[in-house]
């Protein structure tokens, strides 16, 4: 049973550790040379932040999927199923749901109005103070999500090298600006396709030492986690406050995806950059399969380390880094450490691409059109990681599942920015004083749902869309 344990503690400390150094440093090495290579030589801040609009769908999709699940897939996932069960799949079923209403309904508009920023649409619809609103309400929810993303990185980092958090963090956003800064989209979309087939080979690796480790392998682990209802999907209870709700996870995981994919710059400026609308689409809709996929590993991952464990409670944020630290061999660890960094690097440089295109196209472009060029772009770029790296530092302490409330964060304003989208794709015409009073009564009911109730969070997008739309309405009908 303990046959790997044994071999990778058979060796002196210092030598484990640097092996897997190396391994590490290779790894990170050969990304940012082909992410560098890829990228090519920019010419303008347009083909900086879009690619030319030529990147093929199959890689627009493996970097929508390495982006938005990021390394909360890769740690804390297993720890969802760690600590409970295979309920979280329930969101992917709604995931899929949700692309394909935005592929059908939203996609087709912004390749027809060309646009750069998601948030132009708002501009085109109620001028540039609505544009900036939604374009600030992403690069505030993208500080804070990310935030916690880099964060789950710097955990097994720490535990590996002894350095603390901060300095962590540092190293991760050093390597991962290396090639977002100088290569831009193209750049950023090649290194996620790479770095999602490294953090999948990262979950295969460890469900086969898992093998080695589970007296019995994975006969007694599906046997044993079966008699404990581990591989439950569908959930009953309260579907107020239980999150895992079958009606509760799958109507929050549409809406929720509605929201991130169809509204949220982050995801919608690498599908922009495909050929055209129907690749896309493809890129969209398939990257909605791929999640369920990708999700079922991991939730595996943790149900296996759950049986090795034989049950231990532990912080659900430190079960897959612990079991990486204290029992992978010399050489394995380095390479699932890369796994890691290669699930947090997908995020953070689409993250700062994304950040320094609003930023570019929602405000520099208007306020001086001067600047509006690559060297800015790329100086943008650098000042949005210094940013991401303190939003970071805001969960060193932080005790709850990383991945619940990473999502969580990204719902609490998701709902009003969609209602602006809904709001605009309707026939009857709204003032923009209405959009942003809806949008400010949005906020606030979430203020007080987050602060005052126990509903659970995939709630927390259809509360604040419904109440962004009424309060639309409303403040229509009263200043005819």
């Amino acid at each position: 049973m303990q046959s790997w344990k044994r071999f990778s503690t058979k060796h002196p400390p210092d030598l484990v550790q640097t092996v897997d150094f190396i391994v590490l440093f290779v790894y990170l090495t050969i990304v940012s040379g082909v992410a560098l290579w890829a990228g090519g030589k920019q010419s303008s801040a347009k083909s900086y932040f879009l690619a030319e609009k030529n990147l093929p769908w199959w890689m627009i999709m493996l970097s929508v999927v390495a982006t938005e699940t990021s390394v909360l897939t890769f740690l804390s996932i297993p720890g969802v199923a760690y600590s409970g069960n295979f309920g979280f799949l329930q969101l992917a079923l709604g995931y899929i749901a949700g692309r394909w209403i935005v592929a059908r309904y939203l996609l087709p508009l912004y390749f027809e109005e060309g646009l750069e920023s998601t948030y132009e649409f708002l501009r085109n619809r109620w001028g540039q103070s609505v544009q900036r609103l939604g374009s600030l309400v992403f690069q505030v929810t993208r500080i804070l999500a990310d935030g916690v993303r880099l964060f789950m990185t710097a955990i097994p980092l720490a535990l590996i090298t002894g350095w603390s958090y901060g300095v962590s963090i540092a190293v991760i956003a050093g390597f991962t600006l290396i090639y977002t800064i100088l290569g831009g989209i193209r750049s950023v979309v090649w290194a996620d396709s790479i770095q999602f087939i490294i953090y999948i080979m990262g979950a295969f690796v460890s469900i086969g030492l898992l093998n080695g480790l589970v007296d019995g392998g994975w006969s007694t682990i599906f046997s044993e986690a079966r008699e404990a209802g581990k591989f439950a999907v569908f959930q009953g209870g309260d579907p107020v406050t239980h999150q895992y709700h079958f009606v509760t996870a799958v109507m929050g995981g549409m809406f929720l995806s509605l929201a991130s994919h169809g509204t949220d710059h982050l995801m919608v400026q690498r599908l922009m950059a495909a050929r055209n609308v129907e690749a896309g689409q493809r890129a969209l809709i398939g990257s909605g399969f791929m999640a369920i996929f990708q999700f079922s590993l991991f939730l595996l991952v943790g149900t296996g380390i759950w049986v090795f464990n034989k049950g231990v409670d532990m912080n659900s944020n430190e079960v897959f880094s612990t079991f990486i630290i204290d029992n992978l061999p010399v050489g394995v660890k380095g390479l699932i450490v890369a796994a890691i960094f290669s699930a947090a690097m997908s995020t953070l440089s689409s993250s700062i691409n994304a950040l320094a295109s609003t930023t570019m196209t929602d405000w520099i472009k208007w306020i001086a059109p001067d600047r509006y060029n690559l060297t800015t772009s790329r100086f943008l770029s650098l000042i949005w990681t210094v940013v991401l790296a303190g939003g970071a530092t805001l969960f060193t302490s932080t005790e709850g599942s990383l991945v619940e409330i990473g999502l969580a964060i990204a719902s609490f304003t998701y709902g009003g920015l969609l209602g602006f989208f809904l709001l605009g794709r309707m026939k009857a015409e709204f003032p923009a004083s209405s959009v942003i009073a809806g949008f400010v009564a949005s906020i606030a009911a979430m203020v007080v749902v987050v602060r005052f109730t126990a509903v659970a969070w995939p709630w927390y997008t259809i509360i604040g869309l419904s109440v962004m739309v009424a309060t639309s309405v409303i403040m229509r009908i009263i200043q005819k």
